[in-house]
């Protein structure tokens, strides 16, 4: 090997040499536009090529913690808008990924566990309507338990768990109401009675949105969503019981419930009011 043979190796092994550090700069700098590209998209609604963007992003830098949940809420969005089962699983999976890639970040779990939550609950109700109770109890399970999984975080706070609670609790009244809405009038009196066979189907459901309403009321008991609906549902017992001495107290708890949630949304909306005269002044 000659003099300038030896030279030239010498200068490409000092270029791999520096070169091989800088990979590391070059791909993250790379991944962060590849995201501000896929930002864009998303923003435009194009969420298969914001999908495209970020999964390059995750590609050049693995590591890149919003890259993941940008790719899975792009996943979201396009299953969201076209629905099906294929779409349901790789938005599903997108998130769990995220959520295993990130153990210790509950902020970023919990961002994850929230939307794949929401995913089973729009299967619960398709399976709803469809007629399919088997996948229907499937769905609404899996719900539960990924919301549970929320307000287990080690970083949960007393709000997340509250809103845990108040979503499942919502849920069961809403099984409740549906099968009792035909009987039901506008000013919340009944048409006619609940015959016993519905009433025997309501009240397992009436139980459960109580529990995990109460739930809700006593980590937050300024929660005016979850004192609404812990009164709806108490009036959903009231149309199914029978006892005189139940019915009395069921009246005096529908009361105090609705007292409570009339006092916080007036609460709120004087300091929403507030909140916008402190804007204007500024």
């Amino acid at each position: 090997m000659n003099r300038n043979h030896k030279l030239a190796l010498v200068l490409v092994l000092l270029a791999l040499t520096v070169a091989t550090p800088g990979c590391g700069v070059i791909n993250k700098l790379r991944a962060k536009n590849s995201l501000n590209d896929g930002v864009r998209e998303f923003n435009k609604g194009r969420y298969d090529l914001a999908e495209e963007k970020f999964s390059h992003a995750l590609q050049l830098s693995p590591d890149l913690a919003n890259a993941g949940l940008f790719r899975a809420r792009a996943i979201y969005q396009q299953y969201d808008q076209k629905r099906g089962d294929e779409l349901a699983d790789k938005t599903l999976n997108a998130y769990q990924e995220v959520a295993d890639k990130n153990k210790g970040n509950d902020k970023v779990v919990d961002t994850a566990l929230a939307f794949k939550a929401d995913v089973y609950d729009k299967l619960h109700k398709s399976a709803v309507e469809k007629g399919d109770k088997a996948k229907a109890e499937e769905y609404k399970k899996k719900q539960h338990d990924t919301l549970l999984q929320r307000a287990t975080l080690p970083g949960a706070t007393e709000h997340t768990k509250a809103a845990v609670y108040y979503t499942i609790g919502q849920g069961y009244w809403q099984e409740a109401y549906n099968l009792s809405r035909y009987a039901i009038n506008y000013d919340a009196t009944l048409k006619q009675p609940i015959p016993q066979e519905r009433a025997d189907q309501m009240r397992p459901n009436i139980q459960k949105a109580l529990e995990y309403l109460n739930k809700a009321v006593e980590q937050d008991p300024e929660y005016a969503d979850a004192w609404s609906y812990k009164k709806l549902t108490l009036l959903q017992e009231s149309y199914i019981t029978t006892d005189p001495a139940r019915k009395t107290a069921l009246a005096a708890e529908i009361k105090s419930a609705d007292e409570k949630t009339k006092s916080l949304y007036e609460k709120r909306k004087q300091a929403e009011a507030e909140q916008q005269q402190s804007g204007a002044a500024k």
